[in-house]
């Protein structure tokens, strides 16, 4: 399955968790599912007690967070190991 704009995918954070993301621009040819996200962050766990910014260490490297959402340029697909910085699609239960 190829990523496209407006699908939701889950992005793992540094600390591991993995929250809802949108697809916001995707490279679909790109062999490793090269796609921009939306990630949506849970404001109750993944703020920093006190402050209205998102705790440093969910913050990957060129990301930005802005009120309860983080952009993320670039992120690789990772369907196996899923790795912190990484998108996959959602797991089924």
């Amino acid at each position: 399955m190829k990523p496209s704009i407006g699908r939701i995918v889950h992005y793992v954070l540094l600390n591991g968790q993995h929250r809802a993301a949108t697809v916001v621009n995707a490279w679909p040819s790109a062999p490793d599912g090269i796609c921009n996200l939306t990630v949506h962050l849970d404001g109750c766990n993944d703020f920093t007690p006190g402050l209205h910014i998102a705790a440093p260490n969910l913050i990957p490297q060129g990301a930005f967070a802005a009120g309860s959402t983080l952009s993320v340029g670039s992120a690789h697909q990772d369907e196996s190991a899923k790795l912190p910085g990484t998108w996959h699609w959602p797991e089924r239960e």
